[in-house]
């Protein structure tokens, strides 16, 4: 008797694999968050917040007067020596767009870069699954902020990928799960259910919590291929480590 699967229909082993591969996103953070010596956040206490910047700290390196009011705020503010930054970003988020009604939770890996303080891009890949969905593909950015430490930024981009669908099969003759049974309860076939298309304009925050390490938070609006009635709103955060 093959037990090697546990008779699992499609949709239970892609759940499995889905946060299978949730774990192994969020060890690959902690491992790179490491090795980019990931700390506390720097410069809570003092005006001069990315001192181990070259850029940053040669610019400051005499300070502002401790009575310079306005100068102490520039120096816990200022985030222009990012131009040339560049490095990976890990993205989640939850959306509702295509055929279902219920949440896809979607995961991200890129690759992100600053062309100047104020413009950064990005390019990623993206699956995004849920009972009924299942997304797989890329998507490319722009983003405007503020070259400051706590950055509002306002963007757009374009998401491109395919997804599955699963359908009864428990009466075609056919071993479709592959596990040695045939027309087996609750048996399912995947098959290729189109593509999908989506631009949208997006608003969020950057939080610098070191001078490598960027936090976000973000809303987009999806404007999709499968008519208006598919467009919805997508939240996300994510994390990046950066490096020139």
């Amino acid at each position: 008797m093959k037990t090697h699967n546990l008779c699992l229909p499609p949709r239970s082993r892609l759940r499995i694999e889905v946060i299978g591969w949730l774990v192994m996103i969020v060890l690959c953070m902690f491992t790179f968050s490491q090795s980019s010596q990931a700390q506390l956040p720097t410069g809570i206490t003092k005006s001069r917040w990315a001192m181990d910047d070259p850029d940053y700290a040669q610019k400051y390196a005499d300070g502002a007067e401790k009575t310079d009011v306005p100068g102490k705020i520039k120096q816990a503010a200022d985030a222009r020596f990012l131009k040339d930054s560049s490095g990976l970003y890990f993205s989640g988020g939850l959306s509702a767009f295509g055929k279902s009604a219920n949440p896809l939770g979607s995961l991200e890996l890129g690759y992100t870069g600053y062309w100047t303080s104020y413009l950064t891009n990005r390019t990623g890949f993206v699956a995004a699954a849920n009972l009924d969905d299942y997304y797989f593909g890329g998507e490319f950015g722009m983003r405007f902020q503020t070259p400051t430490r706590l950055a509002p930024f306002a963007g757009f981009g374009l998401f491109a990928g395919v997804s599955r669908t699963s359908e009864s099969a428990d009466d075609d003759n056919i071993d479709n799960d592959d596990d040695g049974f045939i027309d087996e309860w609750g048996e399912e076939e995947e098959s290729f259910d189109g593509a999908l298309i989506a631009v949208y304009p997006e608003t969020g925050i950057h939080f610098w919590w070191t001078p490598r390490i960027r936090l976000s938070g973000f809303g987009r609006y999806m404007v999709t291929t499968e008519g208006r009635d598919a467009d919805a709103w997508y939240y996300g955060a994510s994390i990046a480590i950066l490096s020139k």
